[in-house]
């Protein structure tokens, strides 16, 4: 966590942002709470805010508070994992996620945040790599960094679903129409050779 900045102290910038979800003020308080992907000190606070917010907004119109909030989770303490909060967040992600998101991209992110609200440290941040098409992953029998397309259609990688969660987000994005995402999803959880030493390894394993 980072303490670089500090969470929003102002109540019109908070007011303003919950008073319309496209208001600019949506930018002041990402820049303030979040850095790529990792809470600043004291921005867990927000959450309770955050819950009340979403409630009050369209699944759609709620999309984005809630990809902040599964970031903003990450960093919770577990008390807060415990939370009235956390657990009416997590069911505004799944309503949003049931009643269709935007574009695949932002069905992703949703599909994360909802991970990050239940806790998964590993793929609260890392599942939008399905978003960036790609993925370094280092080879856990020589050390070796590689740059591995998550295109199915130009991918060294053989995919799989062996992996509980691997079946279940492929399965859910194909049922919400996105398969596209998971194909994706598919290599993210799949297998691979090394192009240095030829050991083959699972891609999660070397994120």
């Amino acid at each position: 966590m980072t303490g670089s900045r500090n969470i929003p102290d102002s109540r019109d910038i908070l007011d303003a942002a919950a008073a319309d979800p496209r208001s600019p003020a949506w930018d002041v308080v990402w820049n303030d709470t979040c850095d790529q992907g990792y809470a600043t000190e004291g921005s867990e606070r927000l959450l309770p805010w955050l819950a009340r917010v979403c409630a009050d907004f369209t699944p759609a119109e709620r999309e984005r508070p809630l990809v902040l909030a599964g970031f903003l989770a990450l960093d919770a303490t577990d008390r807060i994992h415990r939370s009235d909060e956390i657990t009416a967040l997590r069911l505004l992600a799944r309503e949003s996620l049931e009643a269709g998101a935007s574009d695949a991209r932002m069905y992703v992110y949703l599909q994360q945040a909802v991970l990050g609200l239940d806790g998964d440290q590993t793929w609260g941040r890392a599942l939008d790599l399905v978003n960036d098409g790609e993925a370094d992953v280092t080879c856990p029998a020589c050390d070796t960094e590689t740059l591995v397309s998550l295109d199915p259609s130009d991918s060294p990688v053989t995919a799989a679903l062996d992996h509980p969660l691997a079946a279940r987000l492929h399965e859910q994005a194909v049922a919400a129409g996105f398969p596209e995402v998971a194909a994706s999803v598919a290599l993210l959880f799949g297998r691979m050779d090394c192009p240095s030493c030829g050991d083959t390894f699972d891609v999660h394993s070397g994120l």
